[in-house]
């Protein structure tokens, strides 16, 4: 019973925490939420006894990608994105388009990770028995999710390049360069040359 209650208080925190850093104007705010997410996340693995994966969540996800997140929020230039036009033409109908079909795509993806763990006896004592939920883990990422295990780094790679592109804030052909200037051979002088 306890559990039960301990789950809905956790994933009613998740959930209000999601909505919270898609809905803050502030992004601070939003990264703060952020983590209070990705902290009741980990509280819900800690109820489902795979204590490997709630620590993976505070570490990876509250720790290094919010790191990032907050590294790439102090790389862009937020007044000036903030004055620019923040909807498309176009993206209202592409929503209203893909909305129902990630949707879709979602509760198929649930609903056939319920029944295949139901079917291939992947119950907490099934896995106990195989040396536990990390060994588990382990052997379905790098056997038979090893494509879509690296097609997420390909991404998050993606996501940083992304990210070290948008905070080049100079252009190219505008930057100067320093070098040594050692005609006189007694004192070197900078000057500058144009690229």
């Amino acid at each position: 019973m306890v559990e039960k209650i301990l789950f809905i208080v956790f994933a009613a925190f998740a959930v209000a925490g999601a909505l919270g850093v898609i809905t803050r104007s502030n992004i601070v705010h939003g990264l703060i939420l952020l983590v209070f997410t990705f902290i009741n996340v980990a509280g819900i693995f800690l109820l489902t006894q795979a204590h490997f994966l709630a620590v993976i969540q505070v570490l990876v996800y509250a720790g290094a990608i919010l790191v990032l997140f907050a590294f790439v929020v102090m790389f862009l230039n937020l007044r000036e994105f903030q004055q620019e036009e923040q909807f498309h033409r176009g993206q209202k109908w592409a929503v209203i388009v893909l909305a129902p079909i990630m949707l879709a795509e979602i509760i198929f993806v649930v609903t056939a990770v319920t029944w295949a763990s139901v079917n291939d006896g992947f119950s907490p004592e099934a896995i106990a028995a195989q040396g536990g939920n990390v060994k588990v883990l382990g052997e379905q990422l790098f056997t038979k999710m090893l494509l879509p295990f690296e097609v997420a780094s390909l991404i998050l790679l993606v996501g940083m390049v992304g990210a070290i592109l948008l905070a080049a804030k100079e252009d190219r052909e505008s930057v100067c360069l320093r070098e040594w200037d050692d005609d006189d051979g007694v004192t070197p002088s900078l000057v500058e040359r144009e690229v």
